[in-house]
C-alpha cells in the first residue's frame, strides 16, 4: 500500500531520531517494530529495503515509512558508503494503508458552536517518495535537530549529540518533517481538484455567454490562478477547451441536425456567425458548410461520426485565448 493514512487529533507524535553510517556491504538488519512508525530518509548512497514484499530502492534525498508490527528488513547490500537517518513517530489513531491519496476535506468551521470542537481531518503520506529539491534543505535540518543517536558501522560505536531540545522543539522539528511529505500532495490534490470542477461547469455551460473572469467571481479564484490549475491538469488553458469543446458540439450538430450554420453556432455558444466559421475552420481546416458537406456525402455521415470527433483534437494557443 502506497498511502499512510493517520487520523487526526493527535497528531503522529515524536519518539527518536537517530543516524547511520553504513560501509560497502552492509546491510539493514531484520527486525520488527512495534508500536512505533520508522521514517527512513538517505542523504547519500543507497539503502535496499523490503517490508511485506514491497521493495524500495532509496538514493539520495529518497524516504520510506515503515508500519509497526510488520518485519522489515535490507534487501541488497550497500554497494557504497550511504548515509542515513531515521526517525521513530507514535500515532494513538487506527491508521490505515491505501493505494491512493486520501485528501484532506476539513470544512471550515466559522460559526460560534464549533469553537470549542477539534476538527477531525487525515493525515495521508506517501510511504515512499523523493523530497523536493526546494524543501530538501530544511527537511535535513530538522533531521538533524531530531538526532538523539548515531551509528557509524565503521567505528561500530554509538554517538550522542551535545545539544538539546526541548520536546516542543522536537514536535515541531517533527510536524516540518510531515508537512514536507504531505503537503506537495495535498497542493496538487487542490488544484486537480479546482480543474476538475472548473472543466464540469465549462461542460455544462458551454453553450452560455462564460468567460475567464466570470468563472474566476464563480469560483473565487483569480483568473491567473485558474489558468494555471487547469493547464497543469489538461495542457490546456480554460478558454482553449471551451473553444475545443463548442467546436466539437458544433461538429455533432452539423452531422446530426438539419439547423442552419447561424442556429448551430447559437447552440454552441458561438452566436457571431463569421467568428463560428472562422474559429470552426481554425480547428478543422474546413468551413462548418464544408465539413458537413465531406461527410455527409454518399450518405457516409453515419460511418464517420466518431472520425469527426478527431478533427478537433489538435488547440491552437493563440495569445487571445487565455
Amino acid at each position: 500500500m502506497k498511502f499512510l493514512n493517520i487520523p487526526c487529533p493527535p497528531l503522529p507524535y515524536y519518539i527518536v531520531g537517530g543516524k547511520c553510517i553504513y560501509r560497502p556491504g552492509d546491510i539493514h538488519e531484520r527486525r520488527v517494530i512495534h508500536n512505533a512508525f520508522d521514517l527512513i530518509y538517505v542523504h547519500t548512497g543507497h539503502l535496499y529495503l523490503e517490508q511485506n514484499d514491497w521493495e524500495v530502492e532509496l538514493g539520495e534525498g529518497q524516504f520510506f515509512i515503515i508500519v509497526p508490527e510488520l518485519y522489515h528488513r535490507g534487501k541488497r547490500i550497500c554497494t557504497e558508503k550511504t548515509i542515513t537517518s531515521w526517525v521513530h513517530f507514535f500515532t494513538d489513531s487506527e491508521y490505515t494503508l491505501s493505494e491512493n491519496f486520501y485528501p484532506d476535506c476539513i470544512t471550515r468551521r466559522a460559526t460560534p458552536k464549533y469553537y470549542y470542537s477539534p476538527q477531525e481531518f487525515v493525515l495521508s503520506l506517501p510511504r515512499t517518495g523523493t523530497v523536493s529539491e526546494a524543501d530538501r534543505p530544511n527537511f535535513e535540518r530538522c533531521l538533524k535537530r531530531l538526532l538523539l543517536v548515531s551509528f557509524n558501522q565503521y567505528t561500530k560505536k554509538k554517538e550522542f549529540p551535545s545539544h538539546m531540545q526541548t520536546p516542543l522543539d522536537l514536535q515541531s522539528d517533527m510536524i516540518q518533517l510531515l508537512q514536507a511529505l504531505y503537503t506537495p500532495l495535498c497542493s496538487d490534490y487542490e488544484k486537480q481538484s479546482i480543474a476538475r470542477t472548473l472543466r464540469d461547469y465549462i461542460d455544462l455551460h458551454y453553450m452560455e455567454d462564460i468567460s475567464l473572469n466570470n468563472m474566476a467571481k464563480f469560483f473565487s479564484y483569480s483568473s491567473s490562478h485558474l489558468i494555471r490549475c487547469f493547464n497543469q491538469a489538461y495542457q490546456v488553458s480554460p478558454m482553449q477547451y471551451l473553444k475545443k469543446l463548442r467546436i466539437k458540439k458544433a461538429a455533432q450538430l452539423l452531422l446530426n441536425s438539419d439547423a442552419s450554420i447561424h442556429e448551430i453556432g447559437e447552440k454552441v455558444g458561438l452566436s457571431t456567425s463569421s467568428y463560428f466559421i472562422r474559429e470552426f475552420k481554425k480547428e478543422t481546416g474546413m468551413t462548418p458548410v464544408q465539413y458537413r458537406t465531406a461527410y455527409m456525402a454518399e450518405g457516409n455521415a453515419e460511418i464517420d461520426a466518431d472520425v469527426s470527433m478527431d478533427v478537433n483534437i489538435e488547440i491552437h494557443a493563440d495569445a487571445d485565448d487565455t
